[in-house]
């Protein structure tokens, strides 16, 4: 069960990351991916919380409830069950942003809910303080979507593999989801995760002690992440993880425009590593190692997966 996420303190600088006060096999199915892919939207809100546009301001302005439309990419065959994934957008981006590689994950076998958080969304003033609250967001869509898996007559009825969950981020949305990893904001229910052009923000970490597999992504030109600051949160985070470097990859392109150079290779190792972590499939590690050692598209520059 997810644990009650604190507010975290104020980062700076639109990129992203948090000022921590202390600073198996499944997935079976009928058929065999590539599967044809459904989409939809989900209405969800979380009435528990609020969402206040001035923070500075203590609550002036702030209304009840944290509207969270979710975006679920998923196979339309296949009987399933299908391993989780939760994705978490950049500021003022959407999930359509990164279609093609959710798309991409749902043809490999894998449901994909990506929530458009209230606050730093495309078409919002992008309050960055309020990716601190973007953690308890990601585990509120969590719970619902699952309870989809249980829903009679839902599309999704006995067809999400609760076990197996990984949580996936880009930019502010990759700091959103490496604090589910921190001891103010841990998921137990996470079971692997992939970092997008994340790092600390300069910032200490606070990782809680658990190993839950980590796929680190990251271009040596990031103009909005520093790569050094990429390397100290991977380096601080405990457990099984690996690094891989897209040499002269920027900030956003490689993740959400199928014509950079450098996003096949970022769907190629992420897609390997959700099926190496999530359904057990042995052999996408291998094809991870070869897909992230490709020299000057993708280079595995750590690797620690294997403990």
């Amino acid at each position: 069960m997810p644990r009650t996420a604190r507010p975290l303190p104020y980062l700076t600088a639109g990129l992203v990351v948090f000022a921590l006060a202390v600073t198996g096999c499944t997935g079976t199915a009928a058929t065999s991916p590539p599967y044809p892919v459904s989409t939809r939207v989900l209405d969800l809100s979380d009435p528990s919380r609020s969402t206040d546009p001035t923070p500075e301001q203590r609550g002036l302005d702030a209304r009840p409830g944290r509207d969270l439309p979710t975006t679920l990419w998923y196979p339309r065959t296949g009987e399933g069950p299908f391993p989780l994934v939760v994705f978490s957008h950049g500021t003022d981006a959407s999930p359509e942003g990164y279609e093609e590689l959710l798309e991409a994950w749902a043809a490999a076998g894998f449901v994909v809910a990506a929530p458009t958080f209230p606050l730093t969304s495309a078409g919002t003033a992008v309050i960055e303080e309020d990716i601190a609250n973007q953690p308890a967001d990601v585990s509120f869509v969590l719970t619902e979507v699952l309870a989809l898996g249980t829903t009679d007559g839902d599309p999704l009825e006995r067809r999400i593999d609760r076990r197996h969950v990984a949580a996936a981020g880009h930019s502010a949305g990759a700091a959103t989801t490496s604090a589910l990893l921190f001891s103010c904001c841990l998921d137990e229910r996470v079971t692997a995760e992939v970092v997008l052009a994340g790092g600390t923000g300069g910032y200490p970490t606070d990782f809680a002690d658990v190993d839950v597999p980590t796929l680190y992504v990251h271009g040596t030109d990031d103009e909005g992440m520093s790569i050094d600051d990429a390397r100290a949160l991977y380096e601080a985070q405990p457990g099984r993880k690996a690094f891989v470097e897209l040499p002269g990859g920027s900030h956003t392109d490689p993740y959400s425009r199928t014509s950079d150079p450098y996003a096949a290779a970022v769907r190629a190792v992420t897609t390997d590593f959700l099926r190496w972590t999530l359904d057990g499939d042995r052999a996408a590690l291998a094809e991870f190692v070869i897909d992230a050692g490709r020299p000057g598209v993708a280079e595995l520059r750590q690797n620690a997966l294997s403990g």
